[in-house]
C-alpha cells in the first residue's frame, strides 16, 4: 500500500476488499448449495431443488454488480437478492426441520447480502451499504419464517460477518491514514536519491570528459614540436572548450537520428586520424545508428578514449576499430599491437579506461573486455544493448583496473 500514491490509496484499498467480498459472496452460495445436497442425500424426503433454483438470480446479480458497480447495480442486487432470500428461506423453514441448520442456511443466503451490496470504493459507504444488505436479508428470512409458521432463528453467522466487514474497514482506514503519514516521507527520499543518482552519474560525466579533452589536449600540446600549434588541433581544441563550457556535452544526439550517429562515431575516428593515428575501420558502422540516444554519446566517446589511448601510450601509430551487430547488442572493438600494458598494475590515478571507457559504458547498461598484456598489444570490447533489450547482456570481465 505505501507504493500507491497518496491520493489513490484508499479508494485503491478499498476495491481491493470490495472485490475480495464478493468472492467470498460467492464462495457463501457455493457453500449452501453443497450443504442443500447434503441435506438431500441424507434425506431423500427433503426437497431442495426450489432452494437451489433461488440462489442462481442471486448469483447472476453478483455477477452484473461486479461488471457495472453502480448503485443502480447495487440496488437491484439487493432487491432480487431480498427476493431470492425470501424464496430460499421459504423452502428450507418448511423442508429442514433442524433449527440450527436452518438457521445456518438462511445465514448462507444472507451473507452475500453484507458483502455484495457496496456500490462504489469509498470505506464508509462500504459499510453502510453492508448494513442495508443485512437488513434486507434479515426483512426477507422474517418474512419466510412468519409465513412457514417457524420460529425466530438469529442468523449469526450473518451477524459475524456484518462485524467482520465493518473491522476490515475500520482497519484499512487506519492502515491508509499510516501511510499517508508516511507516504510523504518515502516520496521525498525516492526524489532525493534519484536527484543524487543523476547527479552522481553527470558528475562522473564531467570528469571523463574533462579527461578525454583538456588532459588530452595537454598531452596533445606537450608532445607537439616546438611552434606554431597544429591547426587540426587548434580547432579541436577550440570546439571541445567550447562544448565543455557550454551545456552540450549533457545532451545525447537526437532520438532516432541514425545518420547523425554514425557520422558522430566517424567524426571521432577522423580527429584521431587528423593527429597522426592510422584507423582502420571494419564491420558495420551503422550498427552504432541503432543504439538509443544515451547509449551513441557514451559509445563515440568511449571509442574516442581508447583511440586517444593508443595514441599516448600503445607506442604506435596504427588501430583497428571493429564494429559488429548481433541483434541483441552493438559490440565495437579497438585493437592495436603496441606494447600492451598488464591493467592490475596501473596506477590508481590513470583514470582513462576506467571512467571514460568502463563506467560511462556501465551507466547505459553495457559491458567492457579488456585484452591486453605487456609487449603483445591490446584489445578493448564494448558491448552496448539494443534499446529493447537493454540489461539483456551479461556483465562479464569488469576489472578495477585502469589504464589512461
Amino acid at each position: 500500500m505505501l507504493g500507491i500514491p497518496t491520493h489513490l490509496a484508499p479508494r485503491v484499498n478499498a476495491w481491493s476488499t470490495v472485490r475480495a467480498f464478493h468472492a467470498a459472496a460467492i464462495g457463501s452460495l457455493g457453500a449452501a448449495v453443497v450443504a442443500l445436497l447434503l441435506f438431500r442425500i441424507a434425506d431423500p424426503d427433503v426437497h431442495v431443488i426450489g432452494a437451489v433454483a433461488a440462489l442462481l438470480p442471486m448469483l447472476g446479480m453478483i455477477g452484473v454488480h461486479v461488471q457495472f458497480g453502480t448503485w443502480r447495480s447495487a440496488v437491484a442486487f439487493l432487491v432480487v437478492g431480498g427476493v431470492c432470500a425470501w424464496w430460499f428461506a421459504l423452502v428450507v423453514a418448511r423442508e429442514i426441520p433442524e433449527p440450527w441448520a436452518t438457521s445456518y442456511l438462511m445465514s448462507l443466503v444472507v451473507v452475500p447480502l453484507v458483502l455484495v451490496g457496496g456500490a462504489g470504493a469509498v470505506p464508509g459507504r462500504v459499510v453502510l451499504w453492508s448494513i442495508a444488505g443485512f437488513g434486507v436479508g434479515r426483512l426477507a428470512t422474517t418474512i419466510a419464517n412468519i409465513q412457514s409458521g417457524d420460529s425466530y432463528h438469529p442468523l449469526v453467522l450473518a451477524w459475524v460477518t456484518l462485524a467482520f466487514v465493518a473491522a476490515i474497514v475500520l482497519a484499512a482506514g487506519r492502515s491508509t491514514a499510516r501511510s499517508q503519514r508516511v507516504q510523504p516521507e518515502l516520496l521525498r527520499s525516492a526524489r532525493e536519491e534519484h536527484v543524487s543518482a543523476y547527479r552522481a552519474g553527470v558528475e562522473a560525466e564531467a570528469a571523463a570528459i574533462l579527461h578525454d579533452t583538456v588532459l588530452n589536449h595537454l598531452g596533445a600540446i606537450a608532445l607537439a614540436p616546438d611552434g606554431p600549434m597544429d591547426e587540426q588541433l587548434a580547432r579541436t581544441v577550440e570546439a571541445d572548450v567550447a562544448m565543455i563550457t557550454g551545456k552540450e556535452w549533457l545532451a545525447a544526439e537526437p532520438a532516432g537520428a541514425t545518420g547523425a550517429a554514425v557520422h558522430a562515431f566517424e567524426h571521432v575516428v577522423e580527429e584521431h586520424r587528423a593527429l597522426g593515428l592510422d584507423v582502420t575501420v571494419t564491420g558495420d558502422p551503422a550498427a552504432v545508428g541503432r543504439l538509443d540516444p544515451a547509449a551513441v554519446t557514451a559509445l563515440v566517446r568511449a571509442v574516442g578514449q581508447c583511440l586517444a589511448n593508443v595514441r599516448k601510450h600503445a607506442g604506435t601509430d596504427s588501430a583497428e576499430v571493429s564494429v559488429f551487430d548481433d541483434g541483441v547488442a552493438c559490440t565495437v572493438m579497438v585493437v592495436d599491437d603496441g606494447r600492451g600494458f598488464d591493467e592490475q598494475e596501473t596506477g590508481a590515478d590513470r583514470m582513462g579506461l576506467r571512467n571514460s571507457v568502463r563506467e560511462r559504458i556501465g551507466r547505459v547498461g553495457g559491458d567492457v573486455q579488456v585484452w591486453s598484456s605487456p609487449g603483445t598489444g591490446t584489445s578493448v570490447m564494448m558491448s552496448v544493448p539494443y534499446p529493447a533489450l537493454t540489461g539483456s547482456v551479461p556483465t562479464a570481465g569488469h576489472g578495477d583496473g585502469a589504464a589512461s
